[in-house]
């Protein structure tokens, strides 16, 4: 049962995030569509905690009044630029709205928000007014340029976040993932064929085989796992001795290497998702003037038709690839991950 007040929209004394949750556990236990997933309470809940530090500051999280201000609210929304990130925010507050049992009149200016953020992201294009911008002043040649000349300074052997920040950029010319990267654990081989499926979806696995000569991206835990399950991509020769050399770096032998984290910054600490992001956004920006993310390089390495009217099928193909390594559909692919 959710948490319950006498107007059934706050609780005292008890984090608000914790009543959220509660309602919408307790809402989702009675849709027709069934319980919301783990995924999704953990989005909901990290978008309402997001919304509420913008709107709010550092003022605690107690309650939800401050959603009655529509166009405070919505005025902090709009002043994102990505779309999905609208998208996600106004649906984490729906949602707590809704569950925790607010007034139709509150919720109505959201849900109209809502509908038009979702007509603008099917048929908006593939990229935003920041997107376009980065895109028109930096080139996928001047990103290749720009890693062709990090990797002949002495100087990236000697800083492990520069290191990383670097391979995380090479990668995704090649692969167009999310932050998969970051949470990235190293397996050997013999161990991860032994795991259980629970084991095996605790995190993101690079794993092991013949020494460190043969490595796999193993995603066993990222956004669409429900819909595409596991994905097992080989990497290519040519990028194992970039990952071989954060190793190196470290001094970890193979007998050690099983459960080490993938990514680390020069203290240690691992690359989580968020902070892949951090580092990622400060290396480009320092490197190539803008801070380009992995979202955006899916949209700047993806492969285009020389004639897109007539695409062949190698074309066709590499495309499909692409939607299979990022774990999502074609229409996804087409509509979302257009280039200039």
């Amino acid at each position: 049962m959710g948490l319950k007040s006498k107007d059934n929209i706050s609780i005292r004394n008890i984090p608000m995030e914790l009543v959220i949750e509660s309602h919408i556990r307790e809402f989702g236990s009675k849709r027709s569509r069934g319980q919301y997933s783990e995924a999704t309470i953990k989005n909901y809940l990290s978008a309402i905690r997001s919304l509420h530090k913008q709107v709010e500051g550092p003022a605690l999280f107690n309650d939800l009044d401050w959603a009655r201000e529509h166009q405070r609210v919505i005025d902090v929304v709009n002043k994102r630029d990505n779309i999905q990130t609208r998208r996600n925010l106004i649906n984490g507050l729906i949602v707590s709205l809704q569950t925790i049992g607010f007034p139709p009149e509150v919720i109505r200016p959201y849900e109209v928000l809502r509908d038009k953020l979702n007509e603008q992201y099917q048929s908006g294009g593939a990229l935003t007014t920041n997107q376009k911008t980065i895109m028109t002043a930096v080139s996928k040649q001047d990103i290749l340029d720009f890693l062709q000349k990090e990797s002949k300074d002495p100087g990236l052997s000697q800083d492990l976040t520069r290191l990383c920040c670097f391979v995380v950029l090479t990668l995704h010319t090649r692969y167009p993932f999310r932050n998969e990267l970051g949470n990235m654990k190293a397996i050997r081989r013999a161990l991860y064929d032994k795991f259980t499926e629970k084991e095996r979806n605790k995190n993101n696995w690079l794993i092991l085989e013949k020494g460190f000569s043969v490595m796999t991206f193993a995603m066993t835990s990222y956004k669409t796992k429900g819909v595409y399950g596991i994905r097992e991509i080989e990497v290519e020769k040519k990028y194992i001795p970039f990952l071989l050399k954060i190793f190196q770096m470290r001094e970890i032998p193979l007998a050690d290497v099983n459960f080490k984290s993938v990514l680390v910054n020069s203290k240690g600490a691992e690359f989580t998702a968020n902070k892949l992001s951090k580092f990622l956004g400060a290396y480009t920006l320092k490197g190539l003037g803008h801070s380009i993310s992995t979202t955006l390089m899916a949209k700047i390495f993806g492969s285009v038709a020389a004639d897109p009217a007539n695409p062949t099928v190698a074309e066709l193909l590499q495309m499909s690839l692409e939607a299979d390594q990022r774990g999502h559909s074609l229409k996804t692919r087409f509509s979302r991950y257009l280039t200039l």
